[in-house]
């Protein structure tokens, strides 16, 4: 268990530098002479606040400070404290990592309220400090939750206490689940919402439509949006912790003919995959891949459609290239995840701070490695393209189908062949596919009409997986996901061809005879290693081109 040094409150208070000497005995005197607690007696006196005390002793005694009013509690690990131990000595429990409880005091210096709470639970107790009014209205959230999701709440109150509560709900429900979305949507006579969990939509839970409008306000006030605004969309985040994870929160809201609906996206910045083999590159691509990386000036695009694990794959690239001797800067919208020793540039076209605007910018900042969260108009990619012929590595996305279209989807912007021919090197498409539960998936054998239509040669005692479900991946049959890539380097011969403006068919034939390993011939790879599904293999790829 962690304890708390044992000092007196006063003196941590003076060596926080927090009051003086003089000031700590005019509040022990105060306190004395009227009965109240040292610290009251400070707040009264008008020598302190409330926060000003929790972030000393928090700053004094080594232990983290926590706004509760940026946290969703689990109720069901909370409640692994009775009730009356956690009104008694003002402590909630928040979090839960491997066999530690991070729990909140008000007075972390009480050792017989932290020997109390220890008796009552199995893990390692981890302190943290909270504000007093937090805790207690946390403990009664937690407590009470049962009776209110049962409609037994208080009356009057206007249905707000029921928003904040729903809001949690949804928040908790979805973490546990891993979703990376969450859809609330009103019907025509309740509000349903939906998670997205490894890239598919489901139904988790359903609200009074008359709690609609409130739980909009609630989401709304977190992402500090206009409550008052129904008629427009609307775009924030905010940022907070549930059961344990912090969480960036994406949040979109669109007007309906029924009312609003609201969309947020999950960014777990603790989660983010930075080891290229294992986002799913086979072990020649992943070659290929780090070779381009290596490179002193080019453009490697990645490409794939919205939610396709693009982003995803260049903050891999990064880690894997970022190190003391590189000056790399991004600019992107969003920046999604925090990137320790590299420069993030979040534009802002209010502050007319665009990626045009950025990009020139960056380009008088000395940078080697320049990442572009996205090519989306002739302006941004005529000045990636010529930052690559001047001496950086630039690293991009765009929405394509597949490799070769990038290079149309270029020329369709107005870019010269000349220009993509001699600054793009690599193209890089993917997709994601869910990876099929350990526990429950099943053999079978591919019709041979099946086997030939995916351009194998007939073999009668080949096996492939299938999903099934079981209790281990919610009955889904799948749990998690990975990405399948298709690997093209810009050869000599290929950028002759775009120079002559060969078709994406010639394009995509010439590449093949170089080696190239389709999206479909990948998938069908991790179908045959029993990784993925064939049906995940057809819902994500296209046959390839002939």
């Amino acid at each position: 268990m962690a304890v708390p040094q044992k000092k007196r409150f006063g003196d941590i208070l003076v060596e926080g530098g927090l009051i003086t000497a003089t000031q700590l005995q005019q509040a022990l005197d105060y306190g004395r002479d009227e009965g109240l607690k040292l610290g009251i007696s400070l707040q009264r006196l008008g020598f302190v606040n409330e926060i000003d005390i929790a972030r000393t002793l928090s700053r004094q005694l080594r232990i983290p400070f926590v706004d509760l009013a940026k946290i969703v509690i689990d109720p069901e690990l909370s409640r692994i404290i009775p009730e009356m131990v956690a009104r008694k000595h003002k402590v909630v429990a928040i979090g839960r990592k491997e066999d530690q409880l991070l729990v909140a005091f008000v007075d972390p210096l009480n050792l017989f309220s932290t020997d109390e709470v220890g008796r009552h639970i199995k893990d390692r107790l981890v302190i943290c400090i909270a504000l007093e009014d937090l805790i207690l209205n946390a403990i009664d959230s937690v407590y009470s939750q049962i009776e209110k999701v049962a409609g037994k709440g208080k009356e009057g109150d206007g249905g707000e206490s029921e928003a904040v509560l729903a809001v949690n709900e949804i928040l908790l429900q979805a973490v546990k689940d891993g979703a990376s979305d969450i859809h609330i949507e009103p019907d025509l006579i309740k509000i349903r919402v939906r998670v997205r969990v490894d890239g598919i939509l489901h139904a988790i839970r359903e609200y009074p439509l008359e709690l609609h409008p409130n739980i909009v306000s609630r989401i709304k006030i977190m992402a500090n949006l206009d409550i008052g605004e129904r008629r427009k969309p609307q775009d924030g985040r905010f940022e907070i912790t549930v059961a344990g994870s912090s969480l960036d929160i994406r949040t979109s809201i669109l007007p309906l003919n029924r009312g609003e609906k609201v969309v947020m996206r999950l960014l777990d910045k603790s989660k983010i995959r930075i080891n290229l083999h294992e986002l799913g590159f086979g072990e020649e691509q992943q070659r290929v891949f780090t070779e381009h990386l290596m490179s002193p000036h080019e453009i490697i695009l990645v490409t794939g459609p919205t939610g396709s694990g693009k982003t995803t794959t260049l903050y891999g690239a990064l880690n894997q290239i970022n190190d003391v001797g590189r000056n790399i800067v991004t600019v992107e919208d969003p920046v999604e995840y925090e990137l320790i020793g590299i420069n993030q540039v979040q534009i802002n076209p209010r502050a007319e701070l665009t990626f045009v605007t950025a990009l020139r910018s960056i380009l008088r900042q000395d940078p080697d490695v320049v990442m572009i969260g996205e090519i989306r108009d002739v302006d941004t990619a005529e000045i990636a393209m010529q930052a690559a012929l001047t001496g950086h590595l630039v690293l991009s996305t765009l929405h394509t189908n597949d490799a070769v279209g990038a290079i149309a989807r270029l020329i369709d912007m107005g870019i010269a062949p000349f220009l993509i021919a001699s600054s793009v090197r690599l193209v890089v498409a993917q997709r994601l596919v869910r990876l099929l539960c350990s526990q429950c998936r099943k053999q079978f054998v591919p019709p041979e009409e099946v086997q030939r239509e995916l351009g194998l040669e007939y073999v009668a005692d080949r096996f492939f997986y299938r999903a099934t479900g079981c209790p281990h991946c919610d009955n889904s049959g799948y749990r998690g996901r990975i990405a399948i890539y298709e690997i093209m380097p810009v050869s000599d011969s290929i950028a002759s061809m775009i120079m002559e403006r060969a078709s994406s068919r010639t394009l995509f034939r010439q590449a093949q005879n170089e080696g190239l390993v389709s999206l479909r011939e990948a998938g069908l790879q991790k179908v045959e290693a029993g990784i993925t599904s064939l049906e995940e293999l057809l819902r994500v790829t296209m046959a390839d081109r002939v």
